[in-house]
């Protein structure tokens, strides 16, 4: 018996909505069980030549006020939300829900060496710790002086780039019952996901601005190509923005 989240011929079925988002996290639980790790949707805001950060990697203000609050509901339909550490120390946000009724995910930062400011906003958030998940070299006494200001340190093994392993990730947060992820970046995030096929629908926000700065594909000091298809791709028009709304095709290994 196939499961209900896949069409006839073994795709998954197209998310074209957030009603069709909706749907689908609501099935979460069997995908968990059946592929061992959350649902993932990478969602992020991108300018027409894809710098979704200014050229030093400052931020800038992407998203008008119509897709910034798509950017909420979506954040209140998943169990967590995950970022890199380049974000905390960047733009310091609490990945709240705003302007909108629901539930706040749990934020998980790929920290691999404890880096996150004691004081960072994240972690004056009254309603959750937190999950910085960190390398097997972070020193001990940062996991304590972090489990103090309000976070829970999560060791993760690391993979040959040095970076945390996403798919031993993904398996320790399907072992704790975790049924989906929204991912929003930052560029190595991103990146790093697209290259695992971590990817389960793709939600870009594009705003009308040609910016020059910090391509969404990191492709530094790496060998990879990324040659990824989409597929059962539409269009919606919030504001003055562009959102698209796309499956992932993998290459056959």
């Amino acid at each position: 018996m196939k499961e209900a989240y896949r069409q006839k011929d073994d795709r998954p079925k197209a998310i074209h909505s957030l009603e069709a988002l909706r749907e689908r996290l609501a099935d979460a639980a069997p995908f968990r069980a059946a592929r061992g790790r959350p649902f993932v949707v990478l969602s992020y805001a991108q300018s027409v030549d894809g710098s979704i950060a200014g050229r030093r990697r400052e931020r800038i203000h992407l998203s008008g006020p119509e897709s910034m609050r798509l950017t909420y509901l979506i954040r209140t339909l998943c169990d967590t939300i995950l970022v890199g550490i380049g974000t905390i120390l960047t733009d310091d946000p609490r990945l709240q829900v705003k302007e909108v009724t629901g539930p706040a995910p749990r934020p998980i930062v790929l920290d691999t060496r404890l880096r996150t400011p004691e004081k960072a906003r994240l972690l004056q958030r009254p309603d959750t710790r937190p999950w910085l998940v960190h390398g097997p070299q972070a020193p001990p006494s940062r996991a304590q002086a972090l489990i103090a200001a309000g976070a829970e340190p999560v060791p993760c093994d690391t993979g040959a780039d040095g970076r945390i392993d996403l798919p031993a990730l993904m398996r320790w947060l399907a072992g704790h019952s975790i049924d989906s992820v929204m991912v929003e970046g930052g560029a190595r995030v991103i990146t790093s996901f697209i290259r695992n096929q971590l990817a389960d629908v793709i939600i870009i926000t594009i705003s009308p601005q040609i910016l020059g700065g910090l391509p969404v594909i990191d492709a530094e000091k790496s060998a990879d190509i990324i040659d990824l298809q989409l597929y059962e791709a539409t269009y919606q028009t919030l504001g003055r923005d562009l959102v698209l709304w796309a499956q992932p095709q993998w290459a056959a290994p």
